[in-house]
């Protein structure tokens, strides 16, 4: 093993950068340290085998060092997105409206989706616009890397950024989404009941899930390109094997254990019995789906960090 060392002095002198090159069999590795006077030790970065080796901290720090060009894409995306379309921003609106209005002409007329004391109309218009949260984060999230590689090749910046700009710009459109929601409540005069609060439990749960799943999908598009013809075919059956379109339970007894393994099952189960029937009986239901989705998280983000230096390569 060799090392060669390269100290760099900063121009107040209130510390120095470290610069450690170690070359041994596996090949080489780089290592950044701050140090400062008081003799402490900050870590900086290492990079090895062609990629960049950072701690989860050391990724937040590198992260909040471009927020402001992170703020700058969000406003630019959710800016252009409607520009060129004449009804601009209520498309956010019309498009959970107009797929309610498929869903209630077929479950109400053709076949009727029991709902219980709940209208269909309110019922599938709530569930559709958290739906629409999801399957857009998800969506567009799997393409933000693939759509945008001009941008990639051209300007540094963490590429993070660009699943979590879509996930910001659901974020608006589940708001205003969440306006049709209320008027719907007001419209049919219908009250919230106690267990309200408890839909945050179940959003965040959604947004775990959504944001691992935009992660992952956005690294694995990269390697397989075929992906992205697959993902849209998988959400639409997702819509089907998850209570969204339908309530828990309308399903037998024996298919509800198996669909508790999919995080939205318990996700739309808790937003229906919270929101419309007063009541909280998934709550081991969400808990596993809380565990999975934070593991789908936590383990898309890894991935997609580990993937992240071919990102360049895209052409």
């Amino acid at each position: 093993m060799c090392r060669c060392i390269v100290v760099l002095k900063i121009r107040d002198n209130s510390a120095t950068i470290v610069v450690s090159v170690q070359y041994g069999a596996l090949g080489a590795a780089l290592i950044l340290t701050d140090h400062a006077l008081d003799g402490s030790n900050s870590y900086i970065f290492e990079a090895a085998d062609n990629q960049v080796q950072r701690t989860p901290y050391g990724h937040i720090r590198h992260a909040l060092l471009y927020k402001t060009f992170f703020w700058y894409w969000v406003r630019r995306s959710l800016v252009t997105r409607y520009r060129q379309t004449s009804l601009g921003w209520l498309w956010a609106l019309l498009q959970p409206l107009l797929s309610s209005l498929i869903y209630v002409i077929i479950f109400t007329v053709i076949i009727p989706v029991p709902t219980g004391n709940v209208p269909y109309p309110l019922f599938i218009i709530t569930d559709l616009v958290f739906w629409s949260y999801f399957s857009r984060v998800v969506l567009i999230g799997a393409g933000s890397i693939t759509n945008n590689i001009d941008l990639l090749t051209r300007i540094q910046f963490p590429r993070e950024f660009l699943p979590l700009a879509v996930w910001v710009e659901s974020l608006v459109d589940l708001l205003l989404g969440l306006c049709i929601v209320a008027a719907a409540f007001l419209l049919y005069q219908y009250p919230l009941t106690a267990f309200a609060p408890l839909v945050l439990v179940a959003f965040v749960v959604e947004t775990m899930l959504a944001l691992g799943l935009a992660f992952l999908l956005a690294s694995m598009s990269v390697i397989v390109r075929d992906l992205m013809q697959v993902v849209p075919l998988l959400m639409q059956l997702l819509v089907y094997l998850s209570p969204v379109i339908y309530p828990l339970t309308s399903v037998p007894k024996g298919l509800q254990s198996v669909l508790a393994f999919n995080p939205l099952s318990a996700v739309f189960a808790t937003l229906q019995e919270t929101l419309f029937y007063g009541q909280f009986t998934v709550g081991g239901s969400l808990l596993l789906g809380a565990v999975i989705s934070a593991v789908i998280l936590v383990g898309g983000y890894l991935t997609f960090k580990r993937v992240e230096w071919q990102f360049a390569d895209l052409r």
